[in-house]
């Protein structure tokens, strides 16, 4: 992914993590990503659109304002917004890899803080839906919201992981 140097620590660190997990990268170092365990959270995909969130760490849900758990995380983007997270979240699965947006998320009186969410497809039992594992991680400035619960997300950039070439796929040219 271009410019990933760009990223926070610890969304590479857990970036890396997806990669391998993918199979397109060497395993991280043992406990590389262990701290951030806490900002993680899974995701329901559904084909109407909803977005369960099925886990919710601890320091979400003081970053948060409140835990999240069974809360559908596609009501925090307006349409547009939750339409570029679902092409990620399209592209994210057809690579079986992670891609990642960057978000302002806004409280209601005002206050906002700068993030990133590493968003990466989960291989679970398909009678537990379509899963992705995500990381929310603050740019710094959790301490400006002074405790008013988020309200709105919104994306600043997406950062999808490359596309791969379809396989099998030959050109056919017919001249009639």
């Amino acid at each position: 992914m271009m410019g990933e140097e760009t990223f926070h620590p610890d969304t590479r660190a857990l970036l890396a993590y997806g990669r391998a997990l993918a199979g397109a990268g060497a395993a991280p170092k043992k406990g590389g990503a262990d701290h951030v365990l806490e900002r993680l959270f899974v995701i329901e995909r559904r084909k109407d659109g909803r977005l369960p969130i099925r886990t919710f760490g601890a320091d979400l849900v003081n970053i948060f304002g409140r835990d999240l758990k069974d809360h559908d995380l596609a009501r925090y983007f307006l349409a547009p917004d939750l339409a570029l997270l679902h092409a990620l979240m399209g592209a994210c699965e057809t690579a079986a890899q992670p891609g990642i947006v960057r978000v302002t998320a806004e409280t209601a009186c005002g206050k906002m803080l700068s993030a990133e969410m590493l968003i990466t497809p989960l291989k679970v039992d398909g009678v537990l839906g379509n899963r992705f594992l995500g990381l929310f991680q603050a740019l710094g400035g959790e301490a400006f919201l002074v405790g008013a619960p988020i309200q709105r997300l919104r994306i600043g950039s997406l950062h999808p992981p490359m596309a791969k070439a379809p396989k099998g796929m030959r050109l056919v040219v017919v001249n009639d």
